[in-house]
Parts: structure tokens; C-alpha cells; sequence
């Protein structure tokens, strides 16, 4: 393609290691630290990458899902805190606008008390130091014992606000950004969940829990847009190769339920990214990947999380993967595999270099 690149990648700290809650988390600014982590290996790019050849005033960051999520965060960081670590962003599955709710400060307390009593620093009375004071195999075990979700959480330095607000008043850093969503992502958390509607109360109470605080008019509304208004030609043309009912372990309204959380976590919040972009005039490509994957249930999963990573990266070879994905027995399904691959690669070394996908050398390949 005669556009080179130089690809660096990082480690950051994960769970409770990297988004420990709690007031004393956050009074010793110790809050969001994978965050803090990757604004670090940010910054060494910034102060290294010439030796190495590349540009630090050309570097393009990428993410999928919880990275692509943090890529969104790094979009929203306060003006003091707003480095020029990267100049444009692909962020697949995830984006600015954080797909579940930022935990409470209450509930941020308890899952931090039920840490401190598992790991048996409850009772000391510098608590946070006695953490730190861990083994790392015993930390990790506690943070895998305790309920809750381990995301960013406000902490009046890098993550100052509701990231839907900041977007909604235009604060965000006027960078380039490539988003986009797979066709059906929430199919595998709906399967993993082990949870079965059958019923629009069924719909109803799943909803209510994957929410907490949300109003039972908004519920209601959710039901009768997913459930009640949602016609079978509609429903189909929206599942793409996914069966409302693939069997009655899932429930007769699993298609309805993936929709919903697909739209709600990914999708609706990709839509709203780009339409915030675009009123702002920045730069915004947004894509929809549709390519059932080799080894995947199409009836079931369809196309699920993460099934466009391997053809990002033109992974032939399935390497890291149990199943090759872009393999076939048959000759036509591998060669659409490899045909896709091919292109959406290309389109990514596109914007890498222009902040445009389709510099990919003019012609289609599919």
C-alpha cells in the first residue's frame, strides 16, 4: 500500500488492580489507575517513538471494547489533564459514551468493605496501605470474590463527569475517530447470562436489573419499543442471521433481548458519538460489521463481540484463537473471509496514515 506504520501496543492494570472503588480510593488519588496507566504508555510514545522511526505527532491509538471504551474517556479528559497523547482513534465495540452506568459512591463503599473484609484489612487503620501491603495472588483473588463492576469511576481528575454530558455540551478533544459495532454484540452476553424471556415481564424484570434506578416508565418504554411496536419483518431484518427463539433454553424473546442490550451498550451509543461528531464537523467514519465468522452459531450469536478483531489484523492463520475464524472446509467462505480481511485492513492502515479509511487504493476488493 506504500503507507507504513509503526505498531506499538500496552499493558494496564485490569479489575480491582486498575479500578479499585471507595472513598479512600479516592482520597488518596489512587482512583482509575489503568486509566493513569495508559495515559502513561501515552506519554512514552510520545517522548520515544522518533527513535524508533514513527511520527509522535501522527500517532493513532485503537481499542476494542473495554479499550475502545477508555479510548472514549481519554476523548473526554478535563483540560488539564488534556495532553495531546494521540491525533485520531479507531475504537471498535465501545466509544465516549460508557456503556453501563458509573458505579455509585455508596455502592462503590460497600464493594470496597466486602474487599477489605475478604482480604482481612477491614479493621486496620490505614486500610488502603494495608492493601497495598498484598500479595498480588491474594488481591486478585478478593477483587474475583467480590460482586460488582470493576469500571472508571469520577474521581475529579481524569473522569470529572457523566461522559454523555460532556459530549452533549461538546467537550471532548476534536480528533479524528473510526467506530463502528458488530451486527449482533450482545448475542453471547444474553446466551452467558443464562437468562430466558418469555414474557414481556420477563422482559420487564431483566431490564430492572441490568439498571439500577431506572424509572418503570422507562421500562415500560423499552418493552413496547423491543416487545409490543416491533413487527416480525422488522425484527428479522434487524437480528440479521439470529433467530428470535433459537430454542426454548434462550427464551421466545431472546432476539428482542439481544437487540435491546446490543443497542443499549454499543450501538446507541456509537450513533450518538457520530452524530456529536459530525455536528461538530470533526472527522467520523462509522462502520457495522455483518460477517458471520467461521465456527460461530449464525442462528445463535450471528455475528457477536469481538468477531472483527481477527479480520482487523488479517489474522490468516487464527493465531491466539482456539477457532480460526477466518478459515472454511469450503472454498467460497474462506475467500470471503480473506476478501473481507483484506479490505477492512486496509482501511484501517488508511486512517492510520490520512484519518481516512478510504485511501485503502481506490478499489473495492469484495
Amino acid at each position: 500500500m506504500g503507507k507504513p506504520l509503526i505498531a506499538a501496543s500496552f499493558n494496564y492494570r485490569l479489575g480491582g488492580s486498575g479500578f479499585l472503588p471507595g472513598t479512600s480510593v479516592h482520597k488518596s488519588r489512587a482512583a482509575n489507575l489503568g486509566l493513569h496507566d495508559q495515559r502513561m504508555a501515552l506519554r512514552w510514545i510520545q517522548e520515544n517513538i522518533a527513535a524508533f522511526g514513527g511520527d509522535a505527532s501522527r500517532v493513532t491509538v485503537q481499542g476494542e471494547s473495554a479499550g475502545a471504551f477508555s479510548i472514549g474517556v481519554h476523548y473526554l479528559t478535563n483540560e488539564e489533564q488534556d495532553e495531546e497523547f494521540f491525533h485520531a482513534a479507531i475504537a471498535e465495540s465501545g466509544g465516549p459514551v460508557l456503556g453501563a452506568p458509573l458505579t455509585a459512591s455508596d455502592e462503590q463503599d460497600v464493594m470496597y468493605e466486602r474487599i477489605l473484609t475478604d482480604i482481612g484489612c477491614l479493621a486496620m487503620k490505614d486500610d488502603l496501605e494495608c492493601l497495598r501491603s498484598q500479595d498480588a495472588s491474594k488481591l486478585n483473588q478478593a477483587f474475583a470474590r467480590t460482586s460488582g463492576s470493576y469500571v472508571p469511576i469520577l474521581d475529579a481528575d481524569l473522569v470529572t463527569g457523566y461522559t454523555s454530558v460532556a459530549l452533549r455540551e461538546g467537550r471532548f478533544s476534536n480528533r479524528p475517530l473510526l467506530i463502528g459495532t458488530c451486527y449482533n454484540e450482545a448475542s453471547s452476553i444474553i446466551v452467558a447470562s443464562c437468562f430466558a424471556a418469555n414474557t414481556s415481564a420477563d422482559f420487564q424484570d431483566y431490564v430492572a436489573g441490568s439498571w439500577k434506578g431506572i424509572s418503570s416508565t422507562t421500562i415500560n418504554g423499552i418493552v413496547d419499543e423491543y416487545v409490543n411496536k416491533m413487527s416480525e419483518e422488522e425484527l428479522k431484518k434487524s437480528l440479521g442471521t439470529i433467530r428470535q427463539s433459537p430454542g426454548p433454553q434462550y427464551g421466545s424473546l431472546f432476539g428482542n433481548l439481544a437487540m435491546y442490550q446490543g443497542d443499549i451498550i454499543f450501538d446507541a451509543t456509537r450513533r450518538y458519538t457520530t452524530e456529536v461528531w459530525g455536528q461538530y464537523r470533526v472527522p467520523v467514519y462509522s462502520y457495522r460489521f455483518s460477517v458471520v465468522p467461521n465456527g460461530i452459531d449464525s442462528e445463535i450469536l450471528g455475528v457477536p463481540h469481538f468477531q472483527e478483531i481477527p479480520f482487523a489484523f488479517r489474522n490468516f492463520d487464527g493465531v491466539g484463537h482456539e477457532v480460526n475464524r477466518l478459515a472454511s472446509a469450503s472454498f467460497k467462505p474462506r475467500q470471503k473471509y480473506l476478501q473481507v480481511s483484506n479490505l477492512m485492513s486496509r482501511m484501517w492502515i488508511s486512517f492510520v496514515n490520512e484519518h481516512s479509511p478510504n485511501g485503502h487504493d481506490g478499489k473495492s476488493l469484495l
